[in-house]
């Protein structure tokens, strides 16, 4: 998460480069990925428009029952990528 929001943030890579980066990183035969699933599933949405932060968020949250946001702009995101997000009353 760090790396993509340095390398978007501060130096102004492309979201579409920052994850074929990331990708290809992941890649290396020396480099081991905690989730690849995981991995693989959030760079998905990042490639599709959806903040990188806000899709490690999501996809972290298969244990729970919901996922609840003040944040619209995610909300609109995973409604997107259909995933369910309970906005607060």
């Amino acid at each position: 998460m760090e790396t993509d929001w340095v390398l978007s943030s501060v130096y102004g890579v492309a979201r579409a480069n920052v994850s074929r980066a990331l990708r290809a990183f992941a890649g290396l035969p020396t480099e081991t990925v905690e989730n690849p699933d995981l991995s693989t599933e959030v760079q998905d949405h990042a490639e599709k428009g959806m903040d990188f932060a806000d899709a490690l968020h999501l996809g972290a949250d298969v244990h729970c029952e919901a996922f609840l946001t003040f944040d619209r702009k995610l909300a609109r995101a995973a409604e997107r990528a259909k995933i369910e997000v309970l906005e607060p009353q």
